[in-house]
């Protein structure tokens, strides 16, 4: 019988520590401002010109990493939803049979004629490069995006942005709950808040949505 007294205890007091937990949690968010990017660069407006852009695959060092596996069709959707300019994916198998890699990171020396070429093939504008330069698929998911949105006929930049999301910020908490809550993500309960920083794919989407909110206008 003591026995028994003494878990029962002992279960209400790991409950309480639970709750407490989930409190001060709670408390925190509430207290946080939504996470904005700060490691950016944006001219003040697209010109009218810049109408067609060339988006290139998803870079990773790793190009075996799972998170190539839905990259590509994540940030396209995204960049595609912003209505700025045309879409134009190049694919990983033009870029191998041209320049001679699948995917080509923006810091990376580009291969010859390479603006030249997308001009002419795809008769862009631009060119936006995405490369995930650091990913931790377990909690606190953890990824690092570095995008650049660039003029094929100057060269110049037309935006630039680094940044490291890390799931377990709370300003990252509150503004994937805000982003899940515009049912962006149909997949999961809008009443399940946090589902977005426990899937890898889930926050791959909403940090693409976040980093795109930041391209310049027109």
């Amino acid at each position: 019988m003591k026995l028994f007294y003494l878990f029962c205890f002992t279960f209400l007091i790991l409950g309480s520590l639970s709750s407490c937990r989930k409190f001060e949690q709670e408390k925190i968010l509430a207290e946080a401002d939504p996470y904005k990017p700060t490691n950016l660069y944006p001219i003040e407006r697209l010109p009218k010109y810049f109408n067609r852009v060339a988006v290139m695959p998803v870079y990773h060092k790793d190009p075996s990493s799972d998170n190539l596996s839905y990259s590509d069709e994540i940030f396209l959707k995204e960049i595609s939803t912003v209505g700025l300019f045309e879409v134009v994916p190049v694919s990983t198998i033009f870029c191998k049979d041209t320049f001679g890699k699948d995917r080509i990171s923006s810091s990376d020396s580009l291969p010859e004629s390479f603006f030249k070429t997308l001009v002419e093939r795809f008769g862009a504008n631009g060119v936006l490069f995405i490369d995930l330069h650091s990913f931790k698929p377990y909690r606190p998911i953890t990824l690092g995006v570095r995008s650049k949105l660039v003029d094929l006929k100057s060269g110049e930049f037309m935006w630039a942005v680094d940044e490291v999301l890390d799931s377990g910020e709370s300003s990252i908490m509150v503004s994937a709950n805000s982003f899940q809550r515009t049912n962006h993500v149909n997949a999961i309960s809008p009443k399940t808040n946090n589902s977005i920083i426990q899937s890898p794919r889930l926050f791959t989407k909403f940090a693409a949505s976040l980093i795109f909110d930041t391209l310049p206008n027109r």
